[in-house]
């Protein structure tokens, strides 16, 4: 069996500032710590089964070099833990987009921001997803 990728290809990159609204207005969320997960089963427009964006707010980390270490930090871990929630999505021929928004007042480890994005994902899963 070949080994599985991990890889962020474009079209599992949320974009399009109505997309983003819709999930951020009327999808489901779950915090866990200092990361919060807003969710929503939705149609595509690609064959990817999830589309996921990162924000961290100004409001929360004032320097840039932070707050695009925190996203750089959140892309990995997502893409390094993706793939089992992928394929549920898939198996269940199901599509949602993800809104991963860092609430922190500081910037935190890769360790820890691995442990909480994929416990917000399987969360979020559990309660509203697959």
């Amino acid at each position: 069996m070949a080994e599985q990728r991990h890889t962020f290809p474009k079209s599992e990159r949320l974009c399009g500032r109505l997309r983003m609204k819709e999930v951020a207005t009327s999808g489901k969320s779950v915090n866990e710590a200092s990361i919060r997960l807003v969710g929503k089963l939705m149609e595509l427009p690609t064959l990817a089964p999830a589309q996921v964006a990162f924000a961290v707010p100004s409001r929360n980390l004032k320097r840039a070099v932070d707050r695009n270490r925190m996203k750089r930090l959140m892309r990995e871990a997502y893409r390094m833990h993706k793939h089992g929630h992928l394929k549920a999505l898939a198996a269940r021929e199901q599509q949602c987009a993800w809104l991963f928004i860092f609430q922190g007042r500081a910037p935190i480890t890769f360790s820890e921001t691995r442990l909480r994005l994929t416990r917000a994902i399987d969360r979020w899963m559990d309660q509203h997803g697959v």
